[in-house]
This record gives structure tokens, sequence and C-alpha cells, in this order.
């Protein structure tokens, strides 16, 4: 099983779900096969609605940020 993984390429850049499947299974200290075989799609499907809640929640703070120094700037 290991030497077929091996064969077949990991493309991260194409696979969306396989670089989050690694991501989230990093975050949370466990293999892509600990947590493919213990986690429900329902907790794995809100894991990605978090992340994705999350990024929307930094990319508006740093807009935030950029455009309060924007204005600090042009005072």
């Amino acid at each position: 099983m290991v030497l077929e993984a091996r064969q077949q390429p990991n493309n991260f850049k194409t696979n969306h779900d396989l670089a989050f499947q690694h991501r989230l299974a990093r975050d949370l200290g466990m293999t892509v096969a600990e947590l493919t075989t213990t986690m429900s799609s329902l907790e794995y499907n809100n894991w990605i609605a978090y992340y994705i809640w999350e990024k929307k929640m930094n990319d508006e703070n740093i807009a935030m940020a950029q455009a309060e120094a924007n204005k600090n700037r042009n005072k």
C-alpha cells in the first residue's frame, strides 16, 4: 500500500481536498490515515467551514488594518 502511494503523484496544487486533509491532520497532530478513518464526514465538513470562516476573518482584519494604515499615511 505504501509503495502504491509513492507511485501516484500527490498534487496538492490541484487536489485541494488532499491538501486540506494534510493541513488538518498536521494541525490536529495526527496522520492523514488516522484523520480519514476516525473523523466523521460531518465533522470534516465542519472543519472545512471553520477554516474558510477563519481565513475570511483574517483577510477582513488585514484589509481593515491596511485601510487604517493608508488613512493615517494620507493625513
